[in-house]
């Protein structure tokens, strides 16, 4: 009984950013590349990845003189941008990524260098969807990094396989897989932003998730701090060293401070 107890909660929490309760175990073992393959969902549960989200405190700083579009709902929130609370059945209440509202047809940027390596729609929740795949050398941290954009408008703006650069436009936001439900006929245009951190390219595609062996759902946002080495140490930062200044990309491109290998996933302006 205990142990049916813990792969209910397994499932529950692991539906968090297109990985579904169907999808918990298979979020295993693939092949790189292997896009659109079936997966066996009763491989090892040693390999199981870290699927249980907490919130992690991490505030970002913003440069003075630039203006960035700001989280609306953090990794690990009870509540949406509009302080509604987060339904129960839904990850247990919990923000799977972060929420950032925008004005339909805002241009998205690649939040480091890296390839696209799936990209479709999946309906309600998800809408339009992107996936690129960072590597060490893309993003100086020492882990893959797999992120996932939801709500496109649409995804034309790039082609799977295509390699892009910290910066570079992806596609536009959306209200696609928002419309109805809490959000009402006209939807709620926002980008929703997931990562997952993973000790290899080997990765799989099943549906509109990408599944990579070892993989770590963690808070974008923790890109950003100076010098991780795991996304674990999140946790053992102090209140001051999770107060996070963002290196961005202006609407030009230009990344600020130059060389920046990570900007935010949407450019900034000049005030």
């Amino acid at each position: 009984m205990k142990a049916a107890r813990v792969a209910a909660l397994v499932a529950l929490v692991a539906t968090a950013a297109g990985v579904g309760g169907v999808d918990a175990r298979s979020h295993l073992g693939g092949r790189k590349g292997g896009a659109g393959q079936a997966t066996d969902p009763k491989q090892d549960l040693a390999a199981e990845p870290r699927m249980v989200i907490r919130p992690s405190g991490l505030v970002p700083v913003f440069p003075s003189g630039v203006k960035c579009p700001d989280v609306a709902s953090a990794y690990g929130a009870t509540t949406r941008y509009d302080g509604s609370r987060r339904p129960m059945d839904r990850f247990g209440g919990l923000h799977g990524g972060i929420d950032i509202t925008l004005d339909e047809g805002t241009p998205l940027r690649a939040l480091a260098g890296g390839t696209v390596i799936s990209a479709g729609s999946a309906g309600m929740f998800t809408g339009n969807f992107l996936w690129l795949q960072h590597s060490p050398d893309d993003t100086g941290l020492p882990f893959w990094v797999y992120a996932k954009y939801q709500h496109f408008q649409d995804t034309s703006a790039v082609t799977i396989g295509q390699t892009v650069k910290a910066g570079d436009v992806v596609g536009l936001s959306g209200r696609t897989g928002t419309e109805g439900r809490h959000y009402g006929a006209t939807g709620y245009p926002h980008l929703h932003l997931t990562t997952f951190a993973g000790p290899s390219d080997t990765w799989k595609r099943r549906d509109s998730s990408v599944q990579s062996p070892g993989a770590k759902i963690f808070d974008p946002m923790a890109l950003y701090v100076p010098d991780l080495r795991d996304v674990d140490d999140v946790d053992r930062l102090t209140k001051d060293q999770k107060k996070v200044t963002i290196p961005y990309a202006a609407e030009d491109g230009t990344v600020h401070p130059a060389g920046a290998r990570l900007v935010w996933p949407v450019a900034c302006k000049r005030r």
